[in-house]
């Protein structure tokens, strides 16, 4: 393709990068400070899997094993997050939501479709449904 004949605003891999900006501006809008998009992905994730490995959680939330330890270490020093040697394996550890993060789960967990709508505000229902339904197929989710 000659760069001439190039568009960036119709490239996928910038658009993806654009959305990802524009998700990650929205967050703290609409969830406040207190908690990153990633922990709350961290909590949501330990909170499905109750005493899962740290490495069973990064690749849960797409995270490679050393930005999920330290994702982890930051939940664990805001009270948020419990992290145990396994019984099973002493060379792992095991998660687990304290109260404090069973509660910060709760009070954010509601405001999920709030943000959904407001990232998705351009989009009509049925678009929104497409785009997530093409996502997951793009990145081998399946149904």
């Amino acid at each position: 393709m000659a760069r001439s004949n190039f568009k960036l605003l119709h490239h996928l891999p910038h658009l993806l990068r654009r959305a990802h900006f524009e998700a990650d501006a929205l967050f703290p809008q609409i969830y406040g400070t207190a908690l990153t998009s990633r922990q709350l992905a961290l909590l949501v994730a330990v909170d499905q899997r109750p005493g899962a490995s740290q490495s069973e959680v990064a690749q849960d939330i797409g995270l490679d094993l050393n930005t999920c330890s330290d994702l982890v270490q930051r939940t664990v020093s805001k009270g948020l997050l419990r992290r145990e040697r396994s019984s099973i394996d002493a060379r792992s550890f095991c998660l687990s939501l304290t109260q404090e993060g069973q509660q910060a789960l709760a009070d954010t967990t509601t405001k999920a479709l709030d943000y959904r709508d407001a990232l998705a505000s351009r989009l009509s229902a049925s678009e929104r449904k497409q785009l997530i339904a093409l996502l997951r197929k793009m990145l081998g989710f399946g149904d």
